[in-house]
């Protein structure tokens, strides 16, 4: 979200990059510039800049860059009703990926099928977003801001505050404040008001405490979540009030406002 900064840097690479001819330098930081629009809430621009990017007949493109920068493209293009720009782009990617599949790849390219209406949504952006998908927490976190963004249009809050929770505090752990600001606004816009969490309170919980309140914050009743811990529900009540207590809310709502991250099993 450093505007001037990424500007400054992209504005020196594309200089050295005309001197020394480096084809793969000047794609990439023309590509830098298309993320940059995108990141400060500018999908037209982006889109117009990607385009270009991805444009395999300009003499300056560089292949493996123009690919790359297609699902960049792709949502900036849904973002800005021009997915009709982009067709021959996606049918590249596609095949390209096809061809040369991997978890990460075909993460994406599901990403790129929800936003453009192939096949059933849902099932494309919970493809995106399988347990192997090996994608980076900043990509994960921009795939579960899709998803929420995409439920809360079809009307279903409660399922999208759970992805974009998990967008929120992907984009605060990994440093990316807009993307973070645009997640916890469409929070707000399902109705929940976003609280972040304090560590110093956090660190007051156990383990399993933690483990416990995340599993709420992320929508499970006691039921469920005994189920998953193989406890029983009066053993997770009993733990629930300890985290109520230490935490100072009185209700799961309050819980569920302080975003408490979903930890892993203990």
């Amino acid at each position: 979200g450093d505007e001037s900064g990424a500007r400054e840097h992209a504005a020196e690479a594309i200089e050295l990059a005309a001197t020394g001819g480096a084809a793969l330098v000047l794609a990439n930081a023309e590509w830098a510039l298309g993320q940059l629009e995108l990141t400060l809430g500018r999908p037209g621009e982006a889109t117009d800049r990607l385009l270009l990017v991805s444009a395999l007949e300009r003499p300056e493109s560089n292949r493996l860059i123009g690919l790359w920068s297609i699902p960049d493209l792709i949502e900036a293009a849904a973002r800005s009703g021009r997915l009709d720009e982009t067709v021959d782009r996606f049918e590249r990617y596609a095949d390209w990926v096809q061809h040369s599949p991997s978890p990460a790849r075909l993460s994406l390219l599901a990403r790129c099928r929800a936003l453009t209406g192939e096949g059933d949504v849902r099932e494309q952006f919970e493809t995106a977003l399988a347990a192997d998908a090996s994608i980076s927490p900043f990509l994960q976190a921009r795939t579960e801001l899709l998803y929420g963004e995409w439920l809360r249009r079809e009307r279903q809050p409660r399922e999208a505050r759970r992805h974009l929770r998990r967008a929120a505090d992907l984009f605060r752990q990994v440093g990316a404040p807009p993307w973070e600001e645009r997640a916890e606004a469409e929070l707000r816009a399902t109705g929940e008001t976003t609280r972040r969490s304090d560590p110093s309170t956090l660190d007051q919980l156990t383990p399993q405490e933690l483990q416990i309140a995340g599993l709420v914050a992320d929508g499970m009743t006691n039921r469920e979540i005994a189920a998953q811990l193989f406890l029983s529900p009066r053993t997770i009540d009993y733990h629930l009030r300890k985290v109520f207590s230490k935490l100072g809310v009185a209700s799961r709502t309050e819980l569920v406002r302080m975003g408490v991250q979903q930890h892993e099993p203990v």
